[in-house]
């Protein structure tokens, strides 16, 4: 996993430790801004408010392109000044950016209790309590089960009323004709190129996401293209999406091949079956069978042969 690390500047030194400990356990680091010049705004400060502005302005500049570039943030809320678990504005300001890029947000210790509590406890970050080993959920653990539309309507109602809505949201997915399980994707607010690994209908398989503009969505699918990889499947899905106990559920309408709730948990790879037990649980408490994956998987080449006439 790509992961940003931001904190207050008095927490620096406290660094290289942790992000040696993470790049051992396999994941990419990209360090905070100014790292290698902890004090420079102290510097700027004493030049001029107007220096100071611009460099502020500057370092604030950077936060979207940087976060963009990784999977997760990593928040160093350590001790300052006796202020436990201390975020600053910059901070904060860079969790929201992360919030808004769709960024994994983990903290390194509790949510302090400060003025920007309410706020945090909205982006919904993970809290690892220092254990740097929690910070390895990138399996993907699902279960799927196609639905009437009696029960779509259902559904919609009850975790309308039991759980946490995240968004609806308009989807057009395109599929390539490559080895690996490579799409694009465009939604109501950004898009993405997309691989998952394994094969498809499988219930683990790990992901590898690349955020992008919605604008640039027909860059991409021109980029394959021109080296060669065509658009073998398109998909155009409603999907309303829950948070219930921890688990993302999706209620899908997708034209042409029907109504199909999704349930999803991201872990580590020594959690995944049990993970998987709890989705089966869950989808049960719910009245609803899970599909079998050979229904899955037919259905799904009946669309691959006959989706232009299905999406017309």
């Amino acid at each position: 996993m790509k992961i940003m690390i931001i904190s207050s500047k008095h927490h620096y030194h406290q660094i290289p430790e942790i992000k040696k400990e993470l790049e051992k356990n396999g994941h990419i680091i990209m360090l905070p801004n100014s790292f290698d010049e902890p004090f420079k705004e102290e510097e700027m400060k004493k030049l001029s408010p107007e220096e100071h502005s611009n460099w502020k302005r500057q370092m604030m500049s950077l936060h979207e392109p940087k976060i963009k570039q990784n999977d997760a943030v990593l928040v160093l809320n350590l001790e300052k000044n006796n202020q436990q678990n201390y975020i600053g504005g910059a901070t904060f300001m860079e969790i929201i950016k992360a919030w808004e890029l769709e960024k994994k947000i983990f903290f390194y210790n509790p949510i302090p209790d400060n003025i920007f509590k309410d706020e945090i406890l909205g982006v919904n970050p993970v809290i690892i309590n220092q254990d740097l080993s929690k910070i390895e959920e990138n399996i993907e653990v699902e279960i799927r089960s196609f639905i009437s539309k009696e029960k779509y309507d259902e559904l919609i109602a009850f975790f309308n009323n039991n759980s946490k809505k995240i968004k609806e949201d308009y989807q057009e997915t395109f599929y390539f004709d490559s080895e690996e399980d490579l799409r694009i994707q465009k939604s109501s607010s950004n898009a993405k190129i997309w691989l998952k690994k394994g094969k498809i209908h499988d219930e683990s398989r790990e992901e590898i996401e690349i955020k992008l503009n919605k604008e640039d969505f027909e860059k991409a699918n021109k980029i394959f293209e021109t080296i060669g990889l065509n658009t073998k499947i398109k998909w155009y899905r409603l999907r309303n999406q829950f948070e219930w106990s921890k688990i993302k559920v999706c209620l899908d309408y997708t034209k042409g091949y029907g109504y199909i709730i999704e349930l999803e948990k991201l872990v580590n790879e020594s959690r995944k079956e049990k993970a998987l037990e709890e989705l089966k649980e869950k989808l049960k408490s719910l009245n609803i069978e899970l599909t079998p994956r050979q229904e899955f998987e037919n259905k799904f080449k009946d669309y691959e042969q006959n989706w232009r006439e299905l999406t017309k």
